[in-house]
């Protein structure tokens, strides 16, 4: 039953979208929209818009016809679609598109609702006599059938879901480099000298002064607020989506390690700005661009890093794993796994690691900053010496071992 109120909005009931695609959704009716339609539940709806795209949009549509014939129906896809009684709109979605099938449909109900039974037309509205076989019908075939049918669709999770299928770069399987590939991958320092023990030790970068740094604090404000953000610099506008832990960045990694290299001063960081995303934009971005946050980061760490430590990481107190890094989804270093197994086994320095397993400093160095950077790595606090009481003193000095006259004295003393 759609709502009496002249200027009152739709309520619509959204199908086949993910959670991140129907909340762009509710988001672009609020905003671009200008608040035309609301997103409710299934049963509040006044219409049902249907992903046509989606691998089982055919049975959603036949469920949400048998469970409410009458409910005006919106597919949208990337094709040009015809199918009786519905109302197609093309992706991607724009605001006019929705405006124009908004119209329509209010001016059919409008129609409906003026023509009097006895004068309605056969077509193109459903005949009364449809509507009253599916009322007839309603005692053989209780509601609740095809509510169940429904429910079974939606909470099937072998489905292949064709959206997240087309998220290439986030779906990307491992990339294991040898050192000769790696070396070229990670980049070279061209001021420091692994082979110096003493340039070994002050060989740190501070995440604050590159892109790693904006990103980690980007990531999360976007966390403690449930928002969508845009982190904007003097390069390309990431977009961060906290619920399905994605980014969105057009560039590819050839331009994102050129851009993870460079140190940002004053002047650069001062283009670097955090805004909430603009909802319109969010709509219909290339799939291919999305990549998962912690694969993103991991790379992002490694082309910082260039095999230095970060700061604040005392490469002389021993570092641990607190759990494996999900290798399906990373880029395996040099080694990677023989460090992970001997740090995830006892608590050792970076510089016991390079020892034991007989690998250059800076593979290990690459290796805990993109831990460190993902919160994987742990470090033993310093120990805090000490300090005796003057009766522990006193023990210390009085010797365990007592001499013969010591005691004869004792026991003429009754002790």
């Amino acid at each position: 039953m759609m709502k009496k109120g002249a200027n009152a909005p739709f309520r619509i009931a959204l199908y086949g979208m993910d959670s991140r695609a129907s909340k762009n959704m509710e988001m672009y009716l609020k905003g671009p929209c200008h608040g035309a339609a609301v997103v409710v539940g299934e049963n509040e709806a006044d219409i049902d818009l249907i992903d046509a795209d989606y691998a089982k949009a055919k049975d959603i549509l036949e469920a949400r016809r048998t469970a409410n014939p009458s409910r005006p129906i919106i597919l949208m896809s990337l094709q040009q679609l015809q199918i009786d009684n519905t109302f197609f709109i093309k992706k991607p979605v724009t605001v006019t598109q929705m405006a124009e099938i908004l119209a329509k449909i209010k001016a059919s109900t409008a129609s409906r609702q003026k023509i009097p039974d006895d004068e309605k037309p056969t077509t193109p509205l459903p005949k009364p006599a449809t509507v009253k076989t599916v009322e007839q019908s309603s005692p053989k075939m209780p509601p609740k059938v095809a509510i169940d049918v429904y429910a079974k669709k939606a909470t099937d999770v072998k489905h292949i879901d064709e959206q997240e299928r087309q998220k290439t770069a986030k779906h990307q399987s491992a990339m294991q480099l040898n050192e000769g590939g790696f070396t070229a991958f990670l980049g070279t320092v061209s001021n420091i000298d692994f082979e110096d023990s003493a340039q070994l030790l002050t060989a740190s970068y501070d995440p604050r002064q590159a892109y790693l740094g904006y990103v980690q604090s980007a990531y999360k404000t976007a966390k403690q607020q449930a928002r969508v953000l845009q982190l904007n610099s003097i390069w390309k506008s990431l977009l961060i989506f906290p619920e399905s832990q994605e980014i969105w960045l057009d560039a590819d990694d050839k331009q994102l390690r050129a851009f993870a290299g460079i140190t940002l001063n004053k002047g650069t960081a001062s283009n670097m700005a955090l805004t909430l995303a603009n909802t319109a934009l969010t709509v219909n971005r290339a799939l291919d661009k999305f990549q998962d946050i912690d694969a993103f980061m991991w790379k992002l760490a490694i082309w910082t890093s260039k095999g230095r430590f970060p700061m604040g990481l005392d490469i002389q107190r021993p570092v641990f794993l607190k759990r494996w890094p999900n290798f399906t989804r990373l880029v395996i270093t040099p080694d990677a796994l023989r460090m992970a197994a001997l740090l995830v086994e006892a608590p050792r320095t970076p510089l016991e690691v390079a020892t034991v397993l007989n690998v250059k400093p800076q593979y290990v160095f690459v290796f805990i900053s993109a831990c460190h950077t993902l919160g994987l790595l742990g470090q033993i606090e310093p120990q805090e010496t000490p300090v005796a009481t003057p009766e522990q003193t006193t023990q210390a000095k009085t010797p365990k071992n007592k001499g013969l006259l010591s005691k004869i004295l004792g026991k003429l003393r009754g002790a």
